[in-house]
């Protein structure tokens, strides 16, 4: 089915923030006296901030703070990283001018909250790129929860078989196939041999990969 838009999720897609957020998530529970390591930070990796906290705080049961105030903590931190530290991705840029140059919607779905997404669109002066921004945060159920890819996609009122959706995390490539959409797969090169991202439609390694030759192919499937 012909492609008819696209939405593009921000985290370790358009920006390279997947390691403050893991950084911002260790310093957070060392202060806690928990070491969390990089095998226990895959359990977490793409899940929202609530749904991070929340994990940690059952599996260590930390009653010591409160987890309103570790989610605020968190996610003051990745404001101030949004506005300040977070590079944006090679090809980011020129990949969504690709679609809009196409005549298609590009919309913008993130499970990041609306500050952690007004900063980093007003760092690199992204906004008017994109004809919608929705984030779940607070709202609807994280990924792999197929629900804000319904929302986004009855926002922009196109059939979700038709749209096409940007993902690097495996929960992210699990909701947009659970709301039938097309999806491309960006995993971290860490987790890009993965056989689990072959459940994604087209995988890449980097947005620069995005040309008419992948567009026409993943317009055939």
């Amino acid at each position: 089915m012909t492609i008819r838009a696209v939405i593009f999720d921000m985290d370790g897609v358009l920006i390279d923030s997947e390691n403050l957020w893991q950084q911002s998530e260790v310093e957070l529970f060392g202060e806690l006296g928990i070491g969390l390591t990089q095998p226990l930070l895959k359990q977490t990796r793409g899940l929202v901030t609530k749904d991070m906290v929340n994990y940690w705080c059952d599996g260590f049961q930390i009653t010591s703070v409160s987890r309103e105030e570790l989610m605020k903590r968190y996610d003051d931190q990745m404001v101030e990283n949004m506005r300040t530290r977070v590079p944006l991705m090679e090809g980011a840029r020129e990949s969504v001018r690709f679609f809009r140059e196409k005549g298609l919607p590009v919309a913008l779905a993130s499970c990041s909250t609306h500050k952690h997404i007004d900063a980093v669109l007003e760092r690199y002066k992204l906004r008017e790129l994109f004809s919608l921004v929705v984030s779940a945060a607070g709202i609807m159920p994280g990924k792999p929860h197929p629900e804000i890819y319904l929302h986004t996609v009855k926002q922009l009122g196109v059939d979700p078989t038709g749209c096409l959706a940007i993902e690097d995390s495996f929960f992210g490539v699990v909701s947009a196939l659970a709301a039938r959409m097309k999806v491309l797969a960006m995993p971290d090169p860490h987790e890009y041999g993965q056989t689990r991202f072959d459940a994604a439609h087209m995988k890449i390694r980097s947005l620069r990969e995005i040309n008419d030759e992948l567009f026409n192919k993943l317009s055939e499937i």
